[in-house]
Order: structure tokens, then C-alpha cells, then sequence
């Protein structure tokens, strides 16, 4: 009885899920196009210090999700900017926890407001993307949680958010995926979690243990 879900990779936007733009915009593609809205980059959104203009945003993203036959968009970005070089420093809302805390709620409530689920990703501490199949993060449990964590937890608890994406790295010897004192302790148990955990694409090392952790889809 579970519908099935279609999804659109975000989170400045729908992006096609035809294929990349310099396939899909090459001549003579015979690719479909998607043509939407791209939308200022979350570090330049969360410098407005605005999340009544974050929600605006997350609404209009919503509706273009639905108009293009999407019932799912993979944003917001909520990871915490540490390492320059990250090539993902510009979907995500900053270096300061709470900041991104603010502007996250404020997206995925827009987001919602829609009907559209929004995904919240990349749970967690995804801070670089050379060698992210394959780096395993020390990080003591109190900066995990005063620093890592507090923007996913108000996804969770404040915003109400439909779904989460578990992040392709390894913390603390264990991947994301496959992390259960990440997806079931701290999300389900300790947060009250209602939704569902996806993973990151490619980010699944395997098949029982991603299941007994927490993973859904």
C-alpha cells in the first residue's frame, strides 16, 4: 500500500534528473529538459539572516517540484562548513549550528507547506567530498552534538521534516548508513524520528547491516 515516491535532486532548485546540463542542454540532445527556477546558493541565503525568506523559498521550490510530477525534493543542505575546499560549502547554510538550524526549519517548512517532502541531508557530517566513500571521522559525541548535529535535530523536532539521507562517509569507524547509534539511537530514539531514512546515491556499503541500522530506502 506504500505509493511510489518520484524524486528530484535540490536543493537550489529542481534539477533534472535527465541527466546532467552539459548533456541535457547539448545540441541535438533528444533528452527532456527541465526548466526551473535556480535559486541563490543557501550561503548567500543564510547571509540575509531571513528565514521568513528562506520559507518563501522553500515554498516556491515545493511547487515547482509538483508542477515538474515530483513528490520528493533532496534539500535542504544542513551539513556544517569546516573544510574550505568542501565542493559543497554552497548548499549548506554556513559554519554556525544554529544559523543553519534557523534557515533549515525555514526550507523544509516551505518545502512542506506544499505537500512536497523535503529530504534532509547529509546526516552527518559530511564536510568533504574528496575520498567521502571512503574517510572515517573521529568526533567525540559532545562535538557531535553541540556542532554537527543541531541543525538535523531541528529539521526533526521543529520542522517536522518527512525525510532524512544518511551521508556517505564513516563516523567513528561505522558509515553513516549502517551507523546505529546515528539512525537509531540519536534520530529515532533520542529525537523521535517519524519518517524515513534514505541514502545518499552510491552511499550503501551493504545490505543487512544498512537494514538493522535504520536505513529505509
Amino acid at each position: 500500500g506504500i505509493p511510489s515516491i518520484k524524486m528530484a535532486d535540490g536543493p537550489m532548485g529542481v534539477r533534472s534528473w535527465a541527466g546532467s546540463s552539459a548533456v541535457t542542454n547539448a545540441p541535438g540532445s533528444r533528452l527532456p529538459q527541465v526548466t526551473a527556477t535556480a535559486f541563490p546558493v543557501a550561503t548567500a541565503m543564510a547571509a540575509t539572516w531571513n528565514p521568513e525568506l528562506v520559507e518563501r523559498e522553500g515554498r516556491a521550490i515545493g511547487q515547482e517540484t509538483k508542477a515538474l510530477g515530483r513528490d520528493m525534493i533532496l534539500g535542504p543542505t544542513v551539513n556544517i562548513a569546516r573544510v574550505p575546499l568542501w565542493g559543497r560549502n554552497f548548499e549548506g547554510y554556513g559554519e554556525d549550528p544554529y544559523l543553519a538550524s534557523r534557515m533549515g526549519v525555514a526550507y523544509i517548512k516551505g518545502v512542506q507547506s506544499e505537500g512536497v517532502i523535503a529530504t534532509v541531508k547529509h546526516f552527518a557530517a559530511n564536510n568533504q567530498e574528496y575520498e567521502r566513500h571512503r574517510i572515517d571521522e573521529k568526533i567525540s559525541e559532545r562535538a557531535l552534538h553541540e556542532i554537527y548535529l543541531p541543525a538535523f535535530r531541528a529539521a526533526v523536532q521543529e520542522a517536522g521534516v518527512w525525510s532524512v539521507m544518511s551521508a556517505y562517509n564513516k563516523i567513528n569507524g561505522l558509515y553513516c548508513a549502517e551507523n546505529p547509534y546515528l539512525l537509531g539511537e540519536v534520530l529515532e530514539r533520542q529525537w523521535g524520528f517519524k519518517g524515513f531514512v534514505v541514502s545518499d546515491w552510491g552511499g550503501t556499503y551493504s545490505t543487512a547491516e544498512t537494514l538493522n541500522a535504520g536505513l529505509d530506502l
